[in-house]
């Protein structure tokens, strides 16, 4: 497979990834790990969440309405690199702008792939470490609340904005 070929497909699957924050996967259960209090302690300490709920419930604490996080199906660049991804909804208002998703990367170098990735499909999203929030870009009001709200997610996860 050519170089052309590899980054057409690369970036087809990324599409499919950022597309799937706008439709619903509600089929399977977020895997989460224990809730110890070491990993507590951790989470506490320095902003690290090991999973998709440890993210959902920091929101939560922080005022956000945040509904359970649903593992995707399917293959994508996160679940090339090893990684999962997760479907949820964020709002700090009334109505959600659309299905926005955790994705957990296996290291920060995988991640970091992601972002580049995401900027060239006008992503919006929040990161830090090893994971990333993605916010709904489907149409412009989506777009704008996404917007919107990322400073807010970043400052409670203590992550980076990216878009």
């Amino acid at each position: 497979m050519n170089a052309r070929t590899t980054t057409a497909a690369t970036l087809a699957a990324l599409a499919l990834t950022l597309t799937a924050c706008s439709s619903s996967d509600d089929s399977d259960q977020a895997a989460t790990k224990p809730n110890t209090p070491a990993a507590s302690a951790a989470a506490a300490d320095d902003h690290r969440y090991d999973t998709a709920q440890d993210i959902a419930d920091a929101l939560t604490d922080a005022g956000f309405k945040v509904t359970k996080p649903q593992k995707k199906a399917g293959e994508s660049y996160i679940t090339k690199v090893g990684g999962s991804g997760y479907a949820l909804t964020i709002t700090d208002q009334s109505q959600p702008a659309g299905q926005a998703g955790i994705n957990m990367f296996p290291n920060p170098q995988a991640l970091d792939g992601w972002v580049v990735l995401s900027k060239q499909f006008g992503g919006v999203a929040v990161t830090r470490g090893a994971w990333a929030i993605t916010l709904p870009t489907r149409d412009e009001a989506a777009l704008a609340d996404s917007k919107r709200m990322a400073p807010k997610i970043a400052e409670a996860l203590d992550g980076t904005v990216q878009q």
